[in-house]
């Protein structure tokens, strides 16, 4: 037997000897639904070897689990509007039955309960938890505040979606233990988003999407969508620009088209400036040879970008697009933020203090032709209106915690990839602290989850790195000692 093989046979034996009650419960739960299957095929027999393959990979890979989870939510789109401006139904507003909760909220239930079952309470903690429990403090007082003011448990919608970034947070440092994991991760993160983008081509193309008042079209409304090309786009420009070596990195440069293309076509335009602020911290981050290779790349991919757009016939689009970004009217986006802002701002000298609580309704004092009293169009006024300035204090402190870690890591990590994530999470992040100054963050479920998975991210990297030094140093006294 293999030197491969032994340790394959190894590891399932420490699954079998860590989890006996696991692998009873699969086998129960496995003969249950082959009678079921039985008794009402072909349906139910799909069931239950779907059911019993998913328990059988929550059990041996929990980190491909959640790998998967993220890149299906990468996938769905939460409020697609076609031509005819109707919102669909997505998956995010249909529950599971009698349970109340949607199938994304159900798998993080169970990856969360399987976790702490696993590790038996022993939780990984980071340099992090300090800011982030001061956080979880703000929104529960905000909760709190919410019921005092309203009177209305069920106000619940902003709290679940908070729950979407601290259960994404936890579970990435806890699930994702090894290099190897994060590659990964990693890589089926990328896929999906390739996935995504060859969707929107042929959106696009077909004649899908959201017309818009320039009588133009624009697909995928979320701002989870562009947040998601705009990641996949700066982690690949920091893997070219460091010459990182990764099995990959030929396939994420042969579906950088189709996410550029549905990058440009995506409605949510505060992301052009998110990406320029993200590629400019790119540039600051690179040595002196790294920005030559820089300015060649970025030269390529105008050009290619320029050949998409004129083969597409699509200048007038993206013109009108830039144009009502650098001169906006009174009927523009801009002049409607502008008002929303005033509003908020009278808000917040009303509840200073605590908000108007998560859950709360944001009186519209200045009137606006077309109302939005959901959220805020600026996530930081967005947590001084819900949260008051308790809230907004914790939530900017989180930021600067995380960004001051990230700057601290970036000169200390020894591995090459590890550090070249960290470069590539900070640009994200960057840009993600740029667009939230046009954009309602914690308005979509997505946009919660990324920010709790690349919160996690940044502080597992020099966890990995060590262990990474621990093991190739102890390889190395094997050898002196064989």
């Amino acid at each position: 037997m293999s030197n491969k093989e032994e340790s394959i046979v190894r590891y399932k034996n420490q699954i079998v000897q860590r989890d006996p009650v696991f692998f009873f419960l699969l086998m129960s739960l496995a003969a249950a639904l082959t009678v079921v299957g039985i008794a009402y095929p072909p349906y139910s027999t799909i069931l239950a070897l779907g059911i019993t393959a998913a328990f059988f990979l929550l059990i041996t890979r929990p980190d491909v689990v959640f790998a998967l989870f993220f890149a299906a939510e990468t996938l769905f789109s939460e409020d697609i509007l076609l031509v005819t401006e109707k919102l669909a139904i997505t998956i995010y507003r249909v529950p599971l039955p009698y349970v109340g909760i949607n199938i994304f909220e159900a798998i993080l239930l169970i990856l969360l309960l399987y976790t702490l079952i696993h590790r038996k309470g022993c939780i990984v903690g980071t340099r992090l938890d300090f800011t982030l429990g001061l956080f979880a403090v703000a929104c529960a007082i905000s909760y709190l505040t919410c019921l005092w003011l309203y009177g209305d448990p069920a106000r619940i919608f902003e709290p679940r979606r908070l729950l979407h970034f601290f259960a994404a947070y936890f579970l990435t440092v806890n699930l994702i233990q090894t290099k190897e994991s994060l590659r990964m991760f990693l890589a089926i993160f990328f896929i999906a988003v390739i996935l995504k983008g060859l969707e929107g081509v042929f959106l696009y193309t077909s004649g899908a999407g959201l017309q818009i008042k320039w009588r133009i079209r624009a697909i995928f409304t979320g701002w989870g969508d562009s947040l998601c090309f705009v990641t996949y786009l700066l982690f690949l420009g920091t893997f070219l620009l460091d010459r990182c070596p990764i099995a990959w990195k030929r396939w994420m440069i042969l579906g950088t088209p189709f996410v550029v293309y549905s990058f440009l076509f995506s409605y949510k335009r505060a992301y052009y400036v998110a990406m320029v602020v993200g590629v400019s911290t790119l540039f600051l981050q690179l040595h002196k040879k790294a920005r030559l290779r820089f300015i060649a790349l970025s030269a390529a991919c105008m050009v290619i970008m320029m050949g998409m757009i004129t083969v597409m016939g699509q200048w007038n689009a993206i013109g009108m697009r830039f144009h009502s970004i650098l001169n906006p009217t009174k009927e523009s986006s801009a002049n409607y933020r502008l008002l929303e802002w005033k509003n908020a701002l009278i808000s917040i000298q009303k509840h200073p203090v605590f908000g108007i609580g998560l859950g709360g309704v944001m009186k519209m004092e200045i009137f606006l032709s077309r109302t939005n009293l959901l959220g805020v169009h600026n996530t930081y006024l967005w947590v001084a209106v819900k949260m008051g300035a308790f809230g907004l204090f914790t939530y900017l402190f989180l930021h600067f915690a995380f960004l001051r870690r990230l700057l601290r890591q970036n000169r200390r990590l020894c591995d090459p990839f590890l550090r070249s994530v960290s470069k590539a999470i900070f640009c994200s992040f960057i840009a993600f602290c740029t667009a939230q100054l046009f954009a309602p963050m914690f308005s979509q479920m997505r946009t919660s989850a990324w920010l709790g998975i690349i919160f996690g991210l940044g502080m597992l990297l020099p966890e990995l790195d060590r262990s990474d030094g621990e093991k190739s140093e102890d390889a190395a006294s094997s050898e002196v000692i064989q």
